[in-house]
């Protein structure tokens, strides 16, 4: 029942859903782009070969993470379909930048069971992956109705997800009896899953993905062309994924900074495209301001405030950086990926709302790898940090091996995906009425 009302009420929501992306059409017009997609009325562009895996990211930071093992599976499965769909215009992007026609991309269709039922059917994935909280009931239904196997990446559930959950439990609980398997960050997050309804035998610790992040040989190419271009000798650091709210105690605090020390240079990278003229507007009230979309040479000397307003090069920035700021965390968004910084040996500060990476934080604080800060004491920190060499390497070093401390989540990750590639592949060769007897004993040797 509790379905039916869900999928009416998505229903009614539709138009309002549609007026939500004209209104962040007017700062990223890529959102009125491509409805066709997000309608399931483009099905001639859908990739033709049917079967193998469709991954569903949600955005640019889990189009990022999930990298790894889209690569993995292309490679494994050369001759099986991957199609990899995200919402919103930053995920695309990553997704074909880093892809291009390696795989088939597109929106993920509005969860509306018309809609979910004929992107399914078309594609007839054997195993459709979630990434992380990206659990949609339509979509999961229809997965299950055409006999695909449902796993959950990267797994996680925060206390504020679980209880939102919670207040749908029917059809919360309908839904996770449906995942086959759940691949949980912790054992908290599969705790979680469990109580909110998922077979525990389904859930497996894994690890976090994002604790395996490293650069490529291009990013390291890049990285490398990025420092000759800009040819800086000077301080730096670096305000990452910053949410409304922020910029503002950031750029108060930069101005504290450059009266000790006056050559410091300040990189503000918005988490959002929509957000990077603002802020770029906002500094150059204040601050000798530059747009990084706009340089074509090395930095000016006079330059006090960097404004990232680039898609996917969070690499670039982290490299020039003594500290980076995690953003998102003075704020009550609850922060974003500290191991892009890690894993270039940075020093890495946070403010307190990190529920987001709850184990991840907690962790890196455990092993004295990063540095909690408050809106009031953000610039004094930053200063003892500048000054500190001994201590900002301590942090830095501390950071890059609790990562490595922590790495193998993509190996395990697979090793499970393939379970399920081939309890798919094995019930596809049996006859409709022997699936259904051998379904249980399967579970119990695969998953």
């Amino acid at each position: 029942m509790m379905h039916f009302i869900y999928s009416q009420l998505m229903r009614i929501l539709l138009p309002l859903m549609l007026l939500r992306l004209l209104k962040k059409a007017k700062l990223n017009p890529d959102y009125k782009k491509r409805w066709c997609e997000r309608l399931c009325k483009s099905q001639k562009k859908l990739n033709a070969k049917k079967g193998g895996f469709v991954v569903h990211v949600a955005s640019l930071g889990e189009a990022i993470a999930a990298n790894a093992i889209i690569k993995a599976l292309l490679e494994k499965y050369p001759h099986e379909a991957i199609t990899v769909t995200c919402t919103t215009p930053t995920g695309s992007a990553q997704i074909i930048k880093s892809f291009a026609s390696s795989v088939h991309h597109c929106y993920l269709p509005f969860d509306l069971p018309w809609l979910q039922n004929r992107f399914i059917k078309h594609l007839q994935p054997k195993v459709l992956i979630l990434m992380e909280t990206e659990l949609w009931p339509n979509l999961i239904n229809a997965a299950k109705k055409n006999h695909c196997r449902i796993f959950v990446m990267n797994a996680r559930m925060s206390e504020r997800s679980a209880k939102g959950y919670k207040k749908l439990a029917q059809l919360t609980n309908s839904m996770m009896k449906k995942l086959d398997v759940v691949a949980a960050q912790d054992s908290t997050d599969g705790k979680r899953f469990a109580e909110l309804g998922c077979r525990a035998h389904r859930i497996k610790v894994t690890g976090n993905l994002k604790f395996d992040t490293h650069l490529s040989a291009v990013q390291k190419s890049q990285i490398t062309s990025f420092g000759e271009q800009l040819k800086l000798k000077r301080p730096v650091w670096l305000a990452a994924s910053t949410h409304p709210g922020e910029d503002e105690i950031i750029l108060q605090a930069h101005q504290y900074l450059l009266k000790q020390q006056p050559d410091l240079l300040l990189i503000l990278v918005p988490r959002h495209p929509e957000r990077f003229l603002p802020v770029y507007q906002i500094a150059k009230k204040t601050f000798n301001s530059q747009q990084k979309s706009q340089l074509t040479g090395p930095l000016a000397s006079t330059v006090q405030v960097l404004v990232g307003d680039t898609l996917g090069e969070m690499h670039l920035y982290n490299s020039l950086a003594d500290i980076v700021f995690i953003g998102g965390s003075l704020v009550e968004r609850g922060g974003h990926n500290p191991f892009e910084a890690a894993c270039q040996y940075k020093a890495i500060i946070h403010g307190p709302y990190t529920f987001n990476f709850a184990t991840s934080y907690h962790y890196l604080t455990e092993q004295n790898a990063s540095l909690l800060v408050t809106e009031s004491s953000l610039a004094n920190n930053v200063a003892q940090l500048l000054q500190d060499t001994q201590a900002r390497l301590r942090l830095a070093t501390a950071a890059k091996s609790s990562q490595q401390k922590m790495q193998g989540a993509t190996e395990r990750t697979l090793q499970l995906i393939d379970n399920q590639y081939r309890i798919a592949k094995r019930m596809q060769k049996q006859p409709a009425h022997q699936q259904t007897i051998n379904l249980t004993r399967l579970l119990r040797i695969r998953s």
